[in-house]
This record gives structure tokens, sequence and C-alpha cells, in this order.
């Protein structure tokens, strides 16, 4: 399992040695100051592991941040698809794929891949084209339901969001809301999960990023191989059973 944290190319980002994610949503003159930011990045020891972009919507989105991306020496994007169609969708995947990128598609937040019904339609129509998602832990209604949406979907999940919510406000850090994420790195344990967790909070929380990868680092280490108990087991267990019983 990799942790990374998500930042904008904003002024004051954390100094830390750690993988991240360059989130250029509603930076669209990006490109004019790039060679400045991957300086700064690479000074800040900010390692850039993939591009969040935001939505692509017809041929040509994906192509144009291919310039971006070698820049970064990435090869891999996170996208909300901006089009309800899974023919142009699967075209993106085509253009990208042209130039060795990957794209990772944002599930339940976008125009498409809102229930796991589109998925299987998307993933279909996209072969022999791997399909990767990324889920978001906040917006689901809680670590039950999170964990049933993981596993409808384990066999496409490239990218995990982590951020908590409190009071209807999110993108909080994770220990500061409603969401026990310690919980869930015990789930995401017992069900083999080795992709990305992407920290991903509010500008005005930067400044915990360290704190919390930290506390997080400390915990994966003492999960050992036996890091959950028989009653979270069962329980898994049981949303497993009900998931494959309703397919």
């Amino acid at each position: 399992m990799e942790l990374l944290i998500s930042v904008k190319p904003i002024k004051d980002l954390p100094k830390l040695n750690v993988q991240a994610e360059l989130d250029i949503r509603g930076f669209p003159s990006v490109n004019k100051f790039l060679p400045t930011l991957a300086v700064e990045l690479e000074d800040l020891g900010l390692r850039i592991g993939q591009v969040k972009v935001g939505y692509l919507r017809r041929r040509g989105d994906a192509e144009r941040l291919v310039a971006l991306l070698d820049y970064l020496n990435v090869n891999s994007m996170v996208a909300r698809p901006g089009i309800n169609d899974v023919n142009t969708l699967a075209e993106l995947l085509d253009e990208a794929s042209m130039y060795g990128v990957n794209i990772v598609w944002e599930f339940g937040v976008g125009d498409f891949l809102r229930s796991p019904g589109e998925v299987t339609e998307f993933a279909n129509k996209v072969s022999p084209h791997r399909l990767s998602l990324a889920l978001h832990v906040a917006r689901e209604r809680g670590l039950r339901d999170f964990t049933r949406r993981f596993v409808e979907l384990s066999g496409y999940v490239k990218a995990i969001y982590f951020s908590n919510k409190k009071s209807g406000s999110f993108g909080l850090p994770i220990f500061d809301g409603s969401i026990d994420f310690l919980k869930l790195m015990k789930v995401l344990q017992v069900l083999r999960y080795d992709e990305n967790v992407v920290l991903h909070y509010l500008p005005s929380y930067y400044g915990r990023y360290g704190v919390d990868l930290e506390v997080l680092n400390s915990f994966i280490n003492s999960l050992g191989s036996g890091g959950a108990d028989k009653r979270l087991i069962r329980s898994i267990e049981r949303i497993v059973s009900e998931v494959l019983n309703q397919g």
C-alpha cells in the first residue's frame, strides 16, 4: 500500500519527503509556470505519483494533458467522467493508452460511473483495457457502506481518497471527523488492498499531512499479519456474502 498526499499548485505547500498527487483542477494555466512548480515540488521533497485533472468529456482532452504528465514523469491521471457515453469514454482510454498514460476514473462524482452496473457496462466496453477506479471514503454514509462499495468494485480500485467529514463539512483531516480510519486500515488489510491511499484535505489543513502520515505509517507497521480481530473479520465476511448473493 502506497500512501500519498494530494496538493494543489499553491504557495506554502508542506515540506515532506513523500509521494504526492498534484491536483490541477481549477488551474487551467498550470503549464505556464510548470518549470518553476516542478523545481519547488522537488525542493519540498514531494514526488508526484499521479495528477488529478478534473473532467474528461471529449476526444482530445486526455491528449492535451500528456505534455504535463511527461514533464512531471508521471503516467497516471485521475479524472471524472464528463459525459454519460461509454463510446466517448472508451475513446479517451484509447487516446491515453497511445501515450502510455493510465486513466483512473473517480467513482460516483461524475456524469457516469455512479453505480456498480455502470462500472460493469464500461468495463465490458473498454476490454482489453483495464478499468481503474478511485473511491472516496467520505462520500459513503459510513464505514460499512464504504466497505460494501469497495467489495462491489474491488477488482477495479486503484486509489482510495482519505478525508473525514463532520456536520456537513468535507475534506477534513482523517482524525477530525466521524469516520474511524484506523479501523478502515484494518478492513483494507483483511481485504488485501495494496494500491494507492491518498490523503485529500482542504488546503487549509495541508499542515496536518505530516503528523497524520506518521500516525498511519506507525499503525500499518503495528498491524503485521494479524491486525484484525475475529469480530471484524466476521463483519467483513457478512458484507462479502451479501454482495455475492445479490450478484
